[in-house]
């Protein structure tokens, strides 16, 4: 991804990695939302989202962890949510597109404090 970004706008790739300790996710230090794959949820979740054009976050959680929401699966979301495709198309349509990648958000400083930097 830096790669193509500096092809896009010049400069030169940083890429900085991190580690996180996963059992923080089960252990209630933080308020976790997870979403385990495509879901009626998380395609709201992430359409809301995006139609967030605020500086206040819709949600309250440090960190959440789901699947990518790309700009193809974006676009499902948004002929989900304009109603141009019911929620069984919308599954279709994402389960044949390339895999299913997850992420993590790190939302909060208290989040953000979770991670070691390698």
């Amino acid at each position: 991804m830096a790669e193509s970004k500096v092809a896009f706008l010049g400069g030169e790739p940083v890429v900085t990695s991190f580690e996180f300790d996963e059992s923080i996710l089960s252990s209630n230090i933080l308020k976790v939302k997870m979403f385990e794959s495509y879901t009626e949820e998380w395609a709201h979740f992430v359409y809301d989202n995006r139609e967030n054009f605020t500086d206040t976050p819709i949600h309250k959680y440090d960190i959440i962890y789901g699947p990518i929401a790309n700009d193809r699966v974006g676009a499902q979301i948004r002929n989900y949510k304009n109603g141009n495709i019911n929620l069984d198309e919308l599954m279709n349509r994402i389960k044949y597109l390339k895999g299913i990648t997850f992420q993590y958000y790190f939302g909060t400083e208290a989040a953000i404090n979770t991670l070691r930097k390698l």
